[in-house]
């Protein structure tokens, strides 16, 4: 299934205290604002999370906003947009619903010692969760089922909303867990039935709605998408991921996820939002600029994109958030050719640590190697641990990724193939704190003085000055070779920093002793001592970055793309084999953290005479720089552009 490109997740979370809800809707100009916007689809709303319905339901009557003025709304919202091209998904809200959560107290998800997951009654929101579980199912199950019968032929997909991994001790949590010899005193037990619960959820009502409609998209939205949606990917027909990054999710949370969801194998939509913050936030726009990176950036990865708006309770668009999304979208259906459909040309594959049970749980760790990783222009994907290796040179496994000997003999069967692993700190060690055989290194424990002082010399000294003494400031692993050899030493401190001795305002330094190893070679593998991608996220050490991008180096001396532009250039490599091109999506881009509370773009940022060296699997006839279709000359791999002005597109036709 192909999404349609250009979205807009259109909220409508409706107080009952507000009157004339929709008063002045109307369907044409509703319409008109979105397609003079570019906008190829919008979904609109069949309930919302303080529990209203916007289309004249029969089964629940008493659940239609008791201020909606026009009962047809949603039938009228559907009905418009498709008269004028749009597509037009109906959102569903499952866990919350404020309505439901106060009328139906047994349907709320509880706490051990009883209380309600989520905030008071006494306080503003409607975050209070409901268990699916519950007869809050067969609620949701017959309300589901109305809204497809509602439209019929005419429903185009449904979002079902807030369907996360909450663990609950409700009777009926508890009533089943007893059943199944689950031990409900156990957290780590009842996290595990709660991811239980909510994959069976979705295969249930997948199987609803495809008794009423075969071919309408569903997808079931959490705010994130990671190893824990792989085992019920098979209830969606795509992903959207929400990731608005002046919200919770700040900027680095989508090329994480969105890394990983495109491995999965179906169509993916990035979402942000046009909001100053958030969701929520009715009368601001974003920056321009901003919108304008966060919707390139998706469509560098391959993505459809979607923007968030929330309808004002009088039922008219603003103008001024549609001539915004307008700009921004008509430069994506420019480009959008040039990268959807495709697949990601990539190198390299980021094991996650990031556990498979919860959810918006991504370590440090893997947050720091994708920020470096990308810096690098790396072309990689992030995978989880049932991913197979073999299409990938390298595989880089960051510090806390602790693995089960069997995955550890995958890591053997692959470096015995020629395979090319990095891993740092404890990343690769089993139960027993041992590496696979292919490291040929021996774990020896935790440091017992730090921080260390790395002292690269060498192939590892490229970028540094050599011999000089490095600290990394976080605690790392003792390594000794064992069928390896030293590729990086350290010195430690005169002693660890306490209350009985301690020297200067930070650390201690070095005591200039003897040398130990601080990474380990055993052909093509290398193991770092220290977390390094937990130090570059704690505070970006260059010198982290320079370490792992020697030994990346040494191990892949030809990586598709390298270029001399700034750390904050990215280059995503998309493979359009239909088209017999590789396009390569270059973003310059700021954000700056101007405000206690986000990072804020205002402008881009151009750069000039940018020089891209290419190895790519295939030759090479000619690049045309996108859209504006100016040849550019290719020498020996290389081409230079003149600029980047916030977004280019290079067209590499192949021979």
């Amino acid at each position: 299934m192909t999404l349609a490109p250009r979205q807009i997740h259109l909220d409508f979370h409706t107080s009952e205290a507000i009157p004339d809800i929709a008063a002045n809707f109307d369907p044409r100009t509703f319409a008109e604002t979105a397609r003079k916007a570019e906008a190829s689809s919008i979904t609109v709303f069949a309930r919302c999370h303080h529990g209203w319905l916007y289309y004249p339901s029969k089964r629940f009557p008493e659940l239609i906003h008791p201020n909606l003025k026009n009962h047809n709304l949603l039938l009228e919202q559907v009905r418009a947009l498709h008269d004028a091209g749009i597509k037009a998904p109906v959102y569903i809200t499952v866990q919350w619903d404020y309505h439901s959560a106060q009328t139906h107290p047994e349907w709320l998800i509880r706490k051990p010692g009883g209380a309600h997951e989520g905030v008071p009654f006494t306080e503003a929101g409607f975050r209070q969760s409901l268990c699916v579980n519950t007869g809050y199912y067969n609620f949701l199950a017959a309300h589901t089922e109305e809204v497809c019968q509602l439209l019929g032929k005419e429903l185009d997909g449904i979002f079902f909303d807030i369907v996360g991994i909450r663990p609950c001790s409700c009777s009926a949590c508890r009533a089943e867990m007893k059943r199944r010899g689950i031990d409900a005193s156990n957290p780590d037990e009842v996290r595990k039935f709660a991811k239980f619960s909510i994959d069976r959820f979705k295969e249930k009502m997948t199987a609803l709605v495809r008794k009423q409609n075969p071919d309408c998209t569903i997808f079931y939205n959490a705010g994130h998408v990671g190893p824990c949606t792989r085992a019920s990917r098979d209830a969606y027909t795509h992903f959207e991921l929400e990731s608005l990054p002046s919200g919770e999710w700040g900027y680095l949370h989508f090329p994480v996820t969105a890394r990983y969801a495109r491995t999965l194998g179906l169509d993916c939509m990035g979402m942000t939002g046009k909001f100053h913050t958030e969701w929520g936030d009715f009368h601001s726009l974003k920056n321009q600029a901003a919108l304008e990176f966060e919707c390139f950036r998706m469509l560098s990865y391959g993505y459809a994109v979607s923007i968030g708006d929330q309808l004002e309770p009088y039922g008219v668009l603003n103008p001024a958030a549609y001539q915004l999304i307008g700009k921004v979208f008509h430069q994506l259906k420019e480009r959008e050719a040039w990268a959807r459909p495709s697949k990601a040309l990539v190198e390299a594959a980021l094991v996650t640590s990031e556990p498979i049970p919860c959810e918006h749980q991504i370590p440090e760790s893997v947050f720091g190697a994708v920020q470096l990783l990308e810096e690098l222009a790396l072309q990689f994907d992030v995978v989880d641990l049932e991913a197979p290796l073999d299409q990938y040179s390298l595989v880089i496994l960051p510090d806390d990724l602790a693995v089960t000997p069997e995955y550890q003999r995958k890591l053997n069967d692959y470096a015995a193939k020629g395979g090319k692993i990095i891993a740092c700190a404890k990343g690769g060690l089993n139960s027993e704190n041992a590496y696979p055989d292919c490291f040929g290194a021996s774990y020896q424990g935790k440091e017992n003085l730090w921080p260390s002082f790395l002292l690269p010399r060498g192939p590892m000294a490229k970028g540094l000055a050599e011999n000089n003494e490095y600290v990394i400031y976080l605690q790392g692993e003792r390594i000794i070779p064992a069928e390896g050899e030293t590729l990086l030493t350290l010195r430690e401190p005169y002693f660890c920093r306490t209350g009985e001795h301690f020297c200067s305002h930070q650390y201690t330094p070095s005591a200039k002793g003897a040398e130990q190893p601080a990474a380990v070679r055993n052909g093509n593998v290398i193991v770092f001592a220290h977390p390094l991608f937990t130090q570059y996220r704690e505070n970006a050490p260059f010198w982290c970055k320079r370490l792992i991008s020697n030994a990346i180096d040494l191990l892949l001396p030809k990586r598709l793309v390298r270029h001399d532009g700034p750390s904050i250039m990215t280059v995503s490599l998309l493979h359009q084999p239909q088209h017999n091109r590789v396009c390569a999506h270059l973003l310059s881009y700021a954000p700056i953290r101007k405000s206690i509370q986000i990072d804020v773009i205002e402008e881009r940022t151009k750069l000039h005479d940018v020089t891209l060296e290419l190895n790519l699997p295939y030759p090479v006839k000619s690049a045309v720089l996108i859209p504006q279709g100016i040849k550019l000359p290719v020498e020996n791999g290389r081409i230079t552009l003149p600029q980047i002005d916030g977004y280019e597109i290079v067209s590499f036709e192949l021979v």
